[in-house]
């Protein structure tokens, strides 16, 4: 690619990226938008995007890394020298003419290892996230046919975790173009709102064992002497799940609204500048806002699934960008149906997924297993058998539970341990 064109439609919310052929760099968007340029060379456009009263203005960038591998490295250091000018909420999309791993390419000679490191290195000194995508999984193809076809992922957008703290549902769609042979890179800011409202699941919340009240809230929801005996186990649970969060309503409380409050309380109080006055309140203050930091930290290390690091370093931000990263990797905007077509909206993917389930667990009534089960070696032995029918011991239960991870015990048992330790 010798250029980069782009586009700012806010007005639809999206920005679209795609390549030109004329030597240069071009930065087009819609009349009526305020957009602020800020500085550009033969490898960027760097401008800052005003949305309008009481929205906070963000920063675009259209980038062009060096086509010349031996140069590449002066397009990182041009990156990060961008990274230095501005604390702005940040994207920054276009050609990278890199890849961050092996994977990102299929085809002809191998990728220089150093080169993609080198890639992975300048995006995570900037702070730059990649966005994911949807469509074709490469953005590229050098158009040959044979062994020296290649098809490689060179486009790509990516943003700080300021940017997609703004636009959380943003979403990168790769379109295919007849007149080049790089991929349309289309970036939506706003998701479509679903058309009924989703139901979420319950979550034990691991910061709610910090206070002594949450054991309190289990025993009393939980003890067959206040309520039937004969009440099954999965009714406890419920019961159970029902009063957390109904305590965590009325009495917990929310822990970043409790923040909020607490430290503009202390600013309070420094401000009256009382040397003895205020002295054990400000203490009990600065407590307070302690303990909501580290259940802050507690619970956005919970999501992040980040079971290599603990909390206590303060690493709230780390935790909070990994949670993000996770619940935009994991999100379903849509599937194929058994005819291939691409379905998003709510309705037909909850019907496409229950037929694909519903179809693979359930039978024809097959009367003849013989010659299938012929050809398939006994694993389990008798003795084997045995040892996996006997009934549970006290001791293996405990067992098994100690050697879970605090955070990885599926569904509403989640709280299980908590009230078993």
């Amino acid at each position: 690619m010798k250029g980069l064109q782009g586009k700012l439609n806010l007005s639809q919310g999206i920005i679209v990226p795609c390549d030109g052929r004329s030597g240069g760099l071009a930065l087009l968007w819609k009349e009526g938008t305020n957009v602020e340029f800020k500085s550009c060379s033969h490898s960027h456009i760097d401008v800052v995007v005003h949305e309008g009263e009481g929205r906070k203005p963000w920063r675009a960038t259209g980038f062009y890394g060096y086509p010349d591998t031996g140069m590449r490295h002066t397009s990182w250091k041009l990156l990060e020298a961008l990274r230095n000018q501005c604390d702005l909420p940040w994207i920054v999309f276009g050609d990278f003419n890199e890849i961050t791993h092996a994977d990102k390419k299929i085809g002809w000679l191998e990728w220089d290892f150093r080169q993609m490191e080198g890639f992975r290195d300048c995006l995570y000194e900037c702070g730059l996230i990649d966005l994911g995508f949807m469509g074709p999984r490469f953005t590229r193809c050098n158009g040959r046919g044979g062994e020296q076809r290649t098809l490689v992922r060179l486009d790509r957008m990516v943003a700080n975790e300021e940017w997609l703290e703004i636009y959380p549902e943003a979403k990168v769609y790769h379109r295919s173009m007849s007149t080049s042979d790089h991929c349309l890179l289309a970036l939506w800011l706003q998701k479509r709102k679903p058309s009924r409202p989703i139901k979420k699941r319950f979550f034990f919340e691991a910061m709610w064992t910090r206070d002594e009240r949450c054991r309190e809230v289990i025993e009393a929801a939980w003890d067959p002497l206040n309520g039937n005996p004969e009440e099954l186990f999965q009714d406890r649970l419920k019961h159970c799940q029902v009063q957390l969060l109904n305590w965590n309503r009325r009495v917990f409380g929310n822990v970043n609204r409790e923040l909020k409050l607490k430290q503009r309380r202390l600013q309070q109080l420094e401000n009256l500048n009382q040397f003895h006055e205020t002295a054990e309140e400000i203490k009990a203050v600065k407590k307070e806002i302690n303990e909501n930091l580290l259940r802050e930290e507690i619970m956005w290390n919970q999501r992040s699934r980040a079971l290599w690091i603990k909390s206590g370093d303060r690493n709230t931000k780390f935790f909070h960008a990994t949670a993000n990263q996770r619940r935009r990797k994991n999100r379903i905007e849509g599937l194929k149906d058994a005819d291939g077509r691409w379905k998003d909206e709510p309705e037909d993917v909850e019907k496409i997924a229950l037929t694909y389930f519903s179809t693979i667990f359930s039978t024809d009534h097959p009367a003849d297993f013989e010659a299938s089960l012929s050809a398939v070696n006994r694993r389990v032995s008798n003795e084997m058998n045995d040892i996996l029918l006997r009934e549970f011991k006290e001791d293996e239960v405990w067992s098994a539970l100690k050697q879970m991870h605090p955070h990885k015990i599926p569904r509403s048992g989640q709280y299980v341990s908590h009230l078993l330790s």
